[in-house]
């Protein structure tokens, strides 16, 4: 199998997951608390009292925050806002997702509301230390339940707090295509999402799809059953199930009550649906069963053609790539032990290149012995591990992009200074090929070197680097491409070039002799068959009279005493 690639899903779990939901009595005691919630004058936010309800309480072992808000100040239309003019909800923007946009109505709702949200906020910010939370909304109140829930998960610390869950009944949409991929593509956020919709419910269909996502997982219920469905197959079934609006019809909260009710008691799944015989396809007998359960199919209608074609093109599939898509995710944690067992691999490489008096860096070039060939594989699995690795920090929200690159700086720092080496002897082998850092490196490298810089780590004081300076990588990995770069103007100057090619190789001379001065540089790069020791002897037959600390260095063969960690620049110029 290759290293991130899930396998598609055989099955589908809609119909466990949905009785999981109901069973836990999640939606009983949330729905319980908007009913009561509703009837409580006491329990106003904001400058407009009558909008916004809250209320929190204790259940079992978790706190439920509940807020309820009419249908009634709706717009028919919808309204978005951009994400330039919400400057609190900046945080869920990425580098690949720099734009969304938010329902105007919920956030002004939410916005009339802020300073009591604010203390809310900073309550839940400390009990989470310890507490889970659950979190709630009907109708526009879920479009504040899920505000505030995104809200609050900028605010928390996944080390330290635990991620509150957000379930809605009956909520609109809430953004655009921007607002949704924003929150899907971070998983850990999106999984804290659950809208409870029902089939007869006018109100998450009130605004026009064509603009309006969905994002997180759906739970659908009805008087006959219910089924969960991820985000992207949401639309078409809101719009399949849309029930029929007259246009002056006044908006009106639906009641879950009776319906959370009946499926609390009736949670384990009778076996009163019947699949076709002929249906081979287990994930789509699973769909079919969930859009059974929930009135959208009959079972008579499972042997109509046409009708299973629209199951097929906007249901089956979008679900079952959603869901692959899920298994795909990045797990780092999950990949890190693989990655320890390939660095220990690369490790093992270039001591073993040096106890032969070879460089991993030339060994890995010539390709002389057959551990060179084993060594291209665990080079593949480490670069597509922080490829992909990179790829998903950059469609993070900006802090949680933030703590993932300190979390994972060190290793990929390792890694760039151990593997970098190896896809520059591949491209440099080529002939004809040069500048490397325009033509030829990867994105992760180029990543990883900025993340570093960034972060602003302290320096590493010198007397350690020397004391460690056997066991310790080169601190550019982009050495050997100034290796590569400095024996072209060597042929270049040989071959008539000088002005250019003086110029470059001063500037190479005191770029080496500046990581030589810092311990930064591995002593490896001095093993006699080398290509730094090539380029070395080329340039010291040459009829160049230029004088430098690279070459008193050189010439002086200090490189003994720097590889004990014995070598003093200062006394040495002195």
């Amino acid at each position: 199998m290759d290293f991130d690639t899930a396998p598609i899903p055989s099955f589908n779990c809609g119909l466990d997951l949905s009785s999981l939901v109901v069973s836990s009595d999640l939606l009983h005691h949330s729905w319980n608390a908007i009913s009561e919630l509703r009837t409580d004058p006491r329990r106003n936010l904001g400058s407009s009292p009558a909008f916004l309800r809250y209320r929190e309480t204790q259940v079992r072992n978790y706190r439920l925050i509940a807020f309820s808000a009419s249908a009634k100040h709706l717009h028919g239309g919808g309204d978005l806002i951009p994400s330039s003019d919400v400057p609190e909800f900046r945080f869920i923007c990425s580098k690949s997702n720099p734009d969304f946009s938010i329902d105007r109505a919920a956030m002004s709702l939410f916005d009339s509301a802020r300073q009591d949200l604010s203390t809310l906020k900073a309550q839940v910010q400390d009990g989470a230390k310890s507490t889970a939370y659950l979190i709630t909304g009907h109708s526009l109140g879920g479009s504040i339940a899920s505000l505030f829930t995104l809200w609050l998960l900028d605010s928390l610390n996944p080390v330290t707090t635990k991620r509150p869950l957000c379930i809605t009944y009956g909520s609109p949409l809430l953004g655009d295509c921007g607002f949704q991929q924003a929150i899907s593509q971070y998983s850990a956020w999106n999984s804290c999402f659950l809208h409870a919709v029902h089939k007869d419910d006018h109100i998450p269909t009130i605004f026009p799809q064509t603009t309006y996502r969905p994002f997180g997982s759906y739970l659908f219920l009805s008087s006959s059953g219910m089924a969960c469905f991820e985000a992207p197959t949401i639309s078409e079934l809101l719009e399949r199930t849309k029930p029929e609006r007259r246009d002056n019809m006044e908006l009106v909260d639906f009641d879950y009550g009776p319906t959370v009710k009946y499926l609390r008691h009736n949670y384990v799944c009778k076996d009163t649906m019947k699949l076709s015989g002929r249906e081979t396809d287990s994930y789509k007998a699973g769909i079919v069963l969930q859009l059974t359960a929930i009135g959208v199919l009959q079972n008579e209608q499972q042997h109509d053609s046409a009708l299973m074609k629209w199951v097929d093109r906007s249901i089956v599939e979008p679900e079952r790539m959603a869901i692959t898509q899920k298994m795909e995710t990045f797990n780092s944690a999950k990949k890190l032990n693989e990655v320890k067992v390939n660095m220990a691999r690369m490790e093992w490489y270039r001591k073993t290149s040096e106890n032969e008096g070879y460089y991993y860096y030339d060994d890995y070039k010539s390709k002389r012995l057959t551990r060179d060939y084993s060594v291209v594989m665990f080079k593949r699995t480490l670069t597509d591990y922080w490829e992909k690795l990179v790829k998903e920090v950059e469609k993070k929200p900006q802090k949680e992009e933030a703590n993932l690159r300190n979390r994972w700086l060190y290793a990929g720092t390792n890694f760039r200074r151990m593997v970098e080496p190896l896809d520059i002897a591949e491209y440099y082998k080529v002939e004809g090929n040069e500048d490397y850092w325009t033509r030829g490196r990867l994105n992760c490298y180029r990543k990883l070197e900025k993340w570093l810089e960034e972060a602003r780590r302290p320096e590493v004081n010198l007397a350690t680097r020397k004391q460690n300076i056997k066991l310790s990588l080169t601190g550019d990995s982009c050495f050997w491409a100034h290796v590569e770069e400095a024996m072209k103007s060597c042929e270049a100057y040989n071959n008539g070039d000088r002005g250019r090619s003086v110029k470059r190789l001063e500037e190479f001379q005191g770029y080496v002799y500046g990581l030589v001065e810092s311990y930064s540089v591995s002593p490896e790069i001095f093993i006699g068959n080398s290509s730094f020791m090539k380029w070395w002897k080329v340039y010291d037959e040459m009829d160049l009279k230029m004088d430098s600390k690279l070459v008193w260095f050189m010439r002086n063969r200090m490189y003994y005493k720097y590889r004990e960690g014995r070598y003093d620049p200062m006394e040495d110029e002195e």
